[in-house]
This record gives structure tokens, C-alpha cells and sequence, in this order.
């Protein structure tokens, strides 16, 4: 791994995703960091139409590329969403 990944670093790399969700009424947080893999949690509280949300599979590959700009040493986004029980 070329840079050591903290929150300090991801949580702000995190912001652009948290626009993309927040025009939704949906928000998403770190939960950990294992390595270079970034934990999510999918909030969909305040959300206006959680089926708006892009999908999960989706949304990981849409935070990692958003991410990884200011995160190079991110590998993977493993998100938990509640629309998946």
C-alpha cells in the first residue's frame, strides 16, 4: 500500500458521495476502515425515495471512483444497506 489510510483522509473523500445521496434525502457514513477497504452504512432516514438510491453494487463502484481521487490507497467500498436487510 502506497499511503496509509485513516478517517482523516477518507472522511473528506467521502463528502462528494455524501452530495450525490444527500439530493435524495439519503446520507452515508464511515463506519471502519480494515486495510484499505472503506466500511459504509447507507443512512435512508430522511430519505424522499429510498428506491431512488442507486443500487448497492452500483453506489460502491460510484464511492469508490468519487473516493479514490483524494484516497489513492482505497481498494474496495463494502457498503451496509438497510434496503437489503
Amino acid at each position: 500500500m502506497t499511503g496509509s489510510l485513516d478517517a482523516t483522509t477518507v472522511a473528506p473523500a467521502l463528502e462528494s458521495v455524501r452530495a450525490l445521496l444527500q439530493a435524495d434525502g439519503a446520507d452515508i457514513e464511515l463506519v471502519e476502515l480494515d486495510g484499505d477497504v472503506a466500511h459504509l452504512r447507507l443512512l435512508l432516514v430522511e430519505a424522499n425515495c429510498a428506491e431512488c438510491v442507486l443500487p448497492t453494487p452500483l453506489l460502491a463502484d460510484v464511492a469508490l471512483q468519487q473516493m479514490r481521487p483524494q484516497a489513492p490507497g482505497l481498494a474496495a467500498i463494502v457498503i451496509d444497506d438497510p434496503r437489503t436487510g
